[in-house]
């Protein structure tokens, strides 16, 4: 549970974090103002589930102990209100939120109808409290005296023993089993067991007339159905926030398990009679045990690791990240997600278990950490890169070519360092492990960052993402046959820039399926008025998202023929590693008429399989290999082998970076169907 001091101390990190990035960065003020009030409601939303679960222990704690202050109780629903008061309060909240504001006075009514349910629970918990003490009396005067009769005494220890059974099983039903009627016909000659009966039968009386609804109220007041408010809110509000913002999500992963905990926690009191202090403190160290680990995959998760990495005999930390596991998420479900991500964390143990200065965490999603103790005990990272090139990840029928990224500090904070450094591996398409210098900290590469961010949304906003053409030449005919459309930002001074320096900052910012819907819509409308062929590019994000199908799915539909003019350029690269979502893709655009063909072969992770198990039309060769083609003979055999391979296949091909006459002679010579290059067509805005 998250105490106030260090509640006090995210709240002032964060502050100020919002601060220097206003003062050094000069952040859009519109982004910046909704990205701060939608977190700001989320954590007051956060806060007033806290509050209703401390409102809900403090009853139960009372319920459960006889000498329990009930002040606590009324600290609580004050506290609760005014956090409810706080977010009802941000105009923000009303203004873009109405759902969820409309949620939240929902919540508001229920809530104050719990706090009548407790207020009147408090006065019938007060009447058995006393009567109870009155009973634990009455058991030491009995004692004390000697009854003669002895069915008497029987049945008065038997009465007693129900009615603590019953309170403390929360039985209502126990009570009825009591025989009021043979105490109250009961004929004592001792004037004081005569007082001590007509006293007995008194607080049985308050015990039958009150517990049942002393009972229905703590019922009452345990319903979870105003938490579910709560979490249909947050879950609204994710949702709109996404929707709206589209912007930089900082993902702050809160672990759930504590809440779930502490309801079992609550529930084991009421269940279990009094127990004494000993025991009570040998359960609580139990739970505090047991919310350190992750519930999915039996790690230790992000509490354990705030724990240990405040050791002092710590020499570094990996931080490690299934790549595109997001993918599987999408396209298989969560339950096969939880899958993999239980076999992953089995084979991280199995890879690490030999070493005792290695310990292993689940830190949130698809992320996992290890502290390193000796500073001996390095490069796991090739351990680890080693098992998963060799092994698949097998969940039921599927099968998973598991990647990962790793980043590496050997500086403190750990966390901060090692995410640095995974976050240069992600935006890299050539490393897959990184450590940490300071080299890489720098504020001219989050400065630059920043300002394409702000590019990229001006361009999107305004209309300057725009398409530029390229030709593609029949090489027998040197004719250009189709054009390629290339995504170019014009920025706010006029120049003109490629769109690769942003693709990973529109990733990060939720823009990349924008960029692809608008280059796509402007292309269609340009090549619906003329007759000629043009390339675009798709990549595995676009291919999984539904609404770019829906779009290409309208076209179908409304414009046919334009659709028989598309050829979709595919990238091959590592993203091709589930042949079920490309060959559905091409199975799909072929339908319509379009074609397709593999981008960049060649690269690095070229893999003649695709040429065979991928229904394709035309491969287009690296410039890589290209460009030196005239000079270097590798290049030239590597070249023919794949030109020969593609012919035999009966595929096309297209050679990219074809800058001269030189490279242009020998492509002939080999049999290249088509070029592209500077040589004989730039990218431009117009079509030649």
């Amino acid at each position: 549970m998250i105490n106030i001091k260090y509640s006090l101390k995210i709240i002032a990190v964060v502050f100020i974090a919002f601060l220097v990035i206003f003062k050094l960065y000069k952040f859009s003020e519109n982004s910046k103002s909704f990205f701060t009030q939608k977190n700001k409601i989320v954590k007051q939303i956060d806060t007033i589930k806290h509050s209703e679960l401390m409102l809900n222990y403090t009853v139960s704690a009372s319920s459960l102990y006889l000498y329990k202050n009930n002040d606590t109780i009324i600290r609580s629903i004050n506290i609760l209100n005014k956090d409810i008061d706080k977010l009802l309060n941000n105009k923000e909240l009303k203004r873009a939120y109405s759902s969820i504001y409309e949620r939240i006075l929902k919540y508001k009514k229920m809530i104050d109808i719990k706090e009548e349910y407790v207020y009147e629970f408090q006065s019938y918990n007060s009447a058995i409290k006393n009567s109870t003490m009155y009973l634990s009396i009455l058991l030491k005067q009995i004692s004390s005296k000697k009854v003669p009769n002895i069915t008497y005494r029987k049945k008065l220890v038997e009465a007693i023993s129900t009615i603590f059974l019953s309170k403390n099983s929360i039985e209502k039903e126990l009570i009825g089993t009591i025989d009021i009627n043979y105490f109250k016909k009961i004929k004592l000659k001792d004037r004081d067991l005569k007082k001590i009966n007509r006293m007995f039968i008194a607080h049985l009386q308050i015990f039958q007339n009150y517990y049942p609804k002393y009972n229905a109220l703590l019922l009452k007041i345990m319903d979870s159905k105003t938490k579910k408010i709560l979490d249909e809110a947050d879950t609204q509000m994710y949702k709109l926030g996404t929707k709206k913002l589209g912007a930089i999500e900082y993902a702050f992963y809160f672990l759930v398990s504590f809440i779930i905990l502490f309801t079992v926690f609550v529930v084991v009191l009421i269940l279990k009679s009094e127990r004494e202090n000993l025991e009570l403190n040998k359960l609580t160290d139990k739970l505090q045990e047991t919310i350190r680990e992750d519930n999915l995959t039996t790690l230790p998760n992000r509490f354990k690791f705030d724990e240990d990495i405040q050791s002092e005999n710590l020499y570094g930390f990996y931080l490690i990240n299934i790549d595109k596991f997001k993918y599987i998420n999408d396209y298989y479900g969560t339950k096969v997600g939880d899958k993999v991500l239980q076999k992953v964390s089995f084979a991280l143990k199995n890879i690490l278990k030999e070493n005792i200065n290695l310990h292993l965490y689940r830190l949130g999603a698809d992320d996992f950490g290890v502290l390193v103790s000796n500073k001996q005990t390095l490069n796991i990272e090739s351990l680890i890169f080693e098992y998963f090139q060799k092994n698949e990840i097998n969940v039921g029928e599927f099968q998973f070519k598991i990647s990962v990224s790793i980043g590496y500090t050997e500086d403190v904070p750990f966390l901060e360092g090692a995410s640095m450094a995974l976050k240069r591996v992600k935006s890299s398409s050539r490393i897959k492990f990184l450590k940490y210098t300071k080299e890489i900290d720098t504020k001219q590469h989050i400065l630059q960052n920043i300002l394409k961010t702000k590019t990229l949304y001006n361009a999107l906003e305004t209309g300057k993402l725009v398409p530029y053409f390229q030709g593609i030449v029949d090489v027998k005919t040197r004719k250009i046959v189709k054009y390629e459309v290339l995504s170019r930002v014009i920025r706010e001074d006029g120049r003109v820039e490629s769109i690769f320096p942003y693709l990973q900052i529109a990733k990060d910012n939720k823009l990349y399926s924008n960029i692809t819907k608008t280059i796509l819509h402007k292309s269609i409308e340009l090549f619906s008025k003329n007759d000629m062929a043009f390339n675009i590019n798709f990549s595995v994000e676009d291919i999984m998202d539904d609404s770019i199908m829906s779009i290409l799915n309208e076209t179908a539909q409304n414009n046919p023929q334009i659709m028989k003019h598309i050829t979709f350029e595919i990238l091959e690269s590592e993203s091709i590693n589930d042949y079920n979502v490309i060959k559905n893709f091409i199975e799909d655009v072929k339908r319509f008429g379009s074609k397709v063909a593999i981008d960049d072969f060649g690269s690095g992770y070229s893999n003649f399989e695709h040429l065979i198990n991928l229904d394709i039309d035309y491969i287009k060769i690296d410039g890589s290999l290209i460009k030196n083609i005239h000079l270097d003979k590798n290049a030239y055999n590597i070249v023919s082998l794949i030109n020969k391979f593609a012919h035999d296949s009966n595929i096309q091909t297209v050679a990219e970076f074809v800058e001269n006459e030189d490279i242009f002679v020998v492509l002939k010579e080999i049999g290249i169907d088509y070029a592209q290059g500077y040589h004989f067509s730039i990218p431009d805005k117009e079509l030649l």
